[in-house]
């Protein structure tokens, strides 16, 4: 599906417009950024808001909420970063409706299960993997998305600035914070359980 967008691009006007040169809308093919950007988007509302059925609607309203908003995309920004920050959003809405992170959210996507010999190494990984998602689940969200996106996502520092449009010096402040702090919730959560 073909959506319309502010540019000064004249391809497809037909003579029956009655718009101005700089009125002209160019076409955004909706489709096509949701085959590109949909998995990126998808493993971050998954880190950010935990795995469920949940994440499919953040996904869908990403992309509806797009397709409302493509008159104000005027092209300054990378449509990708345009697209995070309708999801974090999103994301950020739903955390605050759900009024927690949800506790279980299975696995990250897109990374690799190890194949184990020794079923004593993979439970080791699962028990390991419970205390990554418990601790992430008690991060304040706007340190864990910064987490998120430079640990686990591996963007760099500059480009999680363009991504959450903030100055680069909030990002390598909350990056900090979130790894003190995530450091301090494992430590609790491993002296705790043992695990």
């Amino acid at each position: 599906m073909k959506v319309a967008a502010v540019s000064g691009d004249q391809e497809g006007v037909g003579s029956s417009h009655s718009l101005a040169v700089d009125d002209v809308p160019a076409t955004i093919d909706i489709d096509a950024l949701y085959t590109e950007h949909a998995p990126f988007i998808t493993r971050v509302l998954i880190r950010l808001v935990g795995d469920g059925p949940h994440v499919d609607d953040l996904l869908q309203e990403t992309f509806l909420v797009a397709y409302r908003k493509r008159a104000s995309f005027d092209g300054r920004s990378a449509v990708r970063t345009w697209l995070y920050g309708i999801a974090s959003r999103l994301a950020m809405r739903h955390r605050r409706g759900v009024g927690r992170f949800l506790r279980a959210i299975g696995g990250f996507a897109d990374e690799p299960t190890p194949v184990s010999r020794d079923p004593q190494d993979d439970l080791e990984r699962a028990r390991a993997a419970a205390v990554v998602r418990s601790v992430l689940d008690r991060l304040p969200f706007k340190q864990r998305e910064v987490f998120v996106l430079y640990e686990l996502e591996e963007i760099d520092g500059a480009e999680i600035a363009a991504l959450l449009d903030i100055p680069i010096n909030t990002v390598w402040t909350r990056l900090h914070h979130g790894r003190k702090r995530f450091q301090e919730l494992a430590r609790k959560r491993i002296e705790r359980t043992g695990a």
